[in-house]
């Protein structure tokens, strides 16, 4: 049986071409096409993709986005784009996504990493990416534009041309247009195999890099000259994007100290020797009425915390529930909160104090607390006097994430 893809068609000669290609080769073929409806075209390119979709009879899903830009109009299509390319991606359970950058994109993102010094995983663009659930594929990466152009007119597919591509009014169409277009073949793939070398160097010296991050940890590292590239490699995973260089070496002497910094969708500390990065996440209230209902709550992740009842688990994380501990809710620890323990009573602070629990993670401290209002269980504590049994009837276990 063959491999069962998704391809994102804009109706261009690009992908169209890709289109083509992937069909040829036996691909089962899923489409995906989004219209933002913002200019003239638009809906001549939508009825390419769906008219060549219909011929063979592949299945073509189409978007069209009912929100508006809230910043520049190329940053929020790729983030509607790549939404919608992943909710069709987990509908059809599949897990390659099909997109059709050619060399003349590849060298075009390159020269604006480099006019505007950006920091980067790869320069240019990568022949294949791995996200959570699923990859990238840029199968097309070793041909010119004008060749797929050439292949769509010896092939008799139809095609549409964006005519905002035409302008310069965004910065790539001007790279686009005043460097890329104006350089032979030859120019193209020698700037390629630069470009190839340049990857080759940087990957090299990421490598060395987190193996002195893995053997010293990030704190050390901050005080070396490298270390602003140090913290990027540290925060980029979970950041997803890359901070300037400047706003790295802030950091770095920031965290020189303890402290809490806020970066927008995280918030990192520095807690003793290490960087403790935690994705902000609303506070949830969870409210179960009876115990088969706890039973069936499968799992929670909070900043850096997955929660989840279980039936069976490590003695401290046992909790014996009786009936009339329902409704049972499942909050944010408080600082003032106290838990009735076997040997005495204790609060949810000093807890956190006699733990050394950082700051940020205290945040993502969940407690049970019963009908009457008492905590009952707190992670990392236990149960508290009333609910503790040789033999519990459920388990509240807190995973780190």
């Amino acid at each position: 049986m063959s491999e069962k893809i998704v391809v994102a068609c804009s109706g261009g000669p690009d992908s169209m071409a890709l289109l083509d290609r992937m069909r040829k080769e036996g691909f089962q073929i899923v489409v995906v096409h989004v219209n933002y409806q913002k200019r003239k075209s638009a809906n001549r390119d939508e009825e390419i993709v769906k008219a060549y979709c219909a011929r063979y009879q592949i299945p073509c899903f189409v978007h069209v986005p009912t929100s508006q830009p809230t910043k520049n109009f190329q940053a929020w299509a790729r983030e509607e784009r790549y939404a919608f390319f992943e909710s069709i991606l987990k509908q059809e359970h599949i897990h390659a996504l099909y997109v059709a950058h050619h060399l003349d994109d590849l060298l075009e993102t390159y020269l604006f990493q480099v006019q505007r010094n950006m920091l980067c995983d790869t320069y240019g663009l990568a022949d294949r990416v791995e996200r959570k659930t699923y990859t990238i594929f840029r199968p097309l990466l070793g041909f010119e534009k004008k060749e797929l152009e050439a292949y769509c007119i010896r092939h008799a597919i139809a095609y549409g041309i964006d005519e905002s591509n035409l302008s310069d009014h965004y910065t790539r169409n001007k790279i686009r247009h005043h460097q890329i277009e104006r350089m032979s073949s030859n120019e193209k793939r020698a700037l390629k195999k630069e470009i190839d070398q340049k990857n080759k160097n940087w990957k090299a010296w990421q490598r060395k890099l987190r193996d002195q991050i893995e053997q010293n940890g990030i704190v050390s590292m901050l005080s070396k000259e490298d270390g602003w590239l140090a913290l990027d490699l540290y925060l980029s995973p979970w950041l997803h994007r890359h901070l300037s260089k400047a706003h790295l070496r802030s950091l770095s002497q920031q965290f020189m100290h303890p402290c809490v910094i806020d970066l927008e969708s995280h918030e990192v500390e520095r807690w003793n020797d290490r960087l403790i990065v935690r994705k902000k996440s609303e506070p949830v209230c969870i409210v179960w009425n009876d115990l088969a209902a706890f039973k069936k709550f499968e799992s929670l992740e909070l900043g850096n915390f997955r929660y989840l009842a279980h039936n069976k688990g490590a003695t401290i994380e046992g909790v014996d529930l009786k009936s009339q501990d329902f409704p049972l809710r499942f909050r944010p620890g408080k600082t003032k909160d106290r838990i009735e323990m076997r040997f005495g009573t204790k609060t949810l602070q000093r807890f956190w104090i006699d733990h050394k629990i950082p700051r940020l993670l205290r945040k993502d401290w969940y407690v049970l607390e019963n009908a009457s209002g008492r905590v009952i269980f707190v992670p990392g504590l236990g149960c508290d006097v009333s609910h503790f049994s040789i033999q519990p009837n459920t388990f509240m276990l807190q995973l780190r994430i």
